[in-house]
């Protein structure tokens, strides 16, 4: 693979996630609301600091896209679905189990849920967050599969709400919440913004779980990320991400409509910590 075509989009979506990251972090800002002063984005409520934040980033991101465009352009995003493949033939039994399993979870232990989406609305760090982030994890439907997954490569387990954001086209954010996958005592609060050149996987105001190599404290930074039609033949919707520049896998993620066909080709973004 071109790996110089990743450096190009590393560069490109870390300076648009970079852009948005200091102002809502620097104004102290959530990234979700429910109230009536908020601008109601796919599906989700996004502050009107975060979607003001994407506007002001615009053309950081028109040329992030244009370097995502030329990699796909120049062949790579075969390569980089064939990488994809790989990783989720190899988390193949721990995928089918979540595909199953997370639906559930989320209507049994929807008051966890929503505490979570209370807790994302918050500037600070809700602490009833962690607790419903380790009732969650530690659910019988799900505790299995990340028990082995923790046995693998996988570090972090993540709960994030997702959305489009309407100030440009393309582009989603979301928030999110990550803990360590073994003890679930290390809870972070972070955002993340992105964008692909078709829609996004699983729909505009999803609810997803995640799977990362990198630990709570660690999470964050540029990646690339594909959605993959029929994998491990549960459909379309399994997102699989790799960090930048050097393309090392970082995880998946399963959103609760996984299942429905999906058209995108390639995506990249930014996530990053919030306090």
């Amino acid at each position: 693979m071109a790996l110089n075509l990743f450096e190009s989009i590393s560069h490109a979506v870390k300076k648009a996630g970079e852009a948005v990251a200091s102002t809502v972090t620097g104004a102290g800002a959530t990234l979700l609301h429910t109230t009536a002063g908020a601008v109601q984005s796919g599906g989700h409520f996004v502050s009107r600091t975060f979607h003001s934040a994407v506007k002001d980033a615009e053309e950081e991101f028109k040329a992030a896209k244009n370097e995502i465009q030329r990699a796909v352009d120049s062949g790579e995003e075969a390569a980089l679905k064939t990488l994809a493949a790989k990783e989720v033939q190899e988390y193949a039994d721990i995928i089918k189990s979540l595909v199953k399993a997370w639906p559930r979870v989320v209507l049994r232990l929807g008051s966890e849920v929503e505490v979570l989406r209370h807790a994302a609305s918050q500037e600070g760090m809700d602490p009833k967050a962690a607790a419903a982030m380790k009732r969650i994890a530690t659910s019988p439907e799900l505790s299995r599969a990340l028990g082995k997954a923790a046995d693998r490569s996988i570090v972090s387990f993540a709960v994030e709400f997702g959305g489009s954001v309407a100030a440009v086209a393309g582009v989603d954010g979301a928030l999110g919440f990550v803990t360590d996958l073994r003890n679930f005592i290390n809870v972070k609060r972070y955002g993340s913004v992105g964008l692909s050149l078709g829609a996004s996987a699983g729909g505009a105001g999803d609810l997803a779980l995640g799977l990362y190599t990198s630990s709570p404290q660690n999470y964050g930074g540029p990646f690339v990320a594909v959605a993959l039609e029929g994998a491990v033949g549960i459909g379309g919707g399994i997102v699989v991400s790799f960090d930048l520049p050097n393309l090392s896998f970082g995880g998946f993620a399963i959103p609760v409509s996984v299942g429905e066909k999906v058209n995108i080709s390639v995506g990249g973004g930014y996530t990053f910590l919030l306090v």
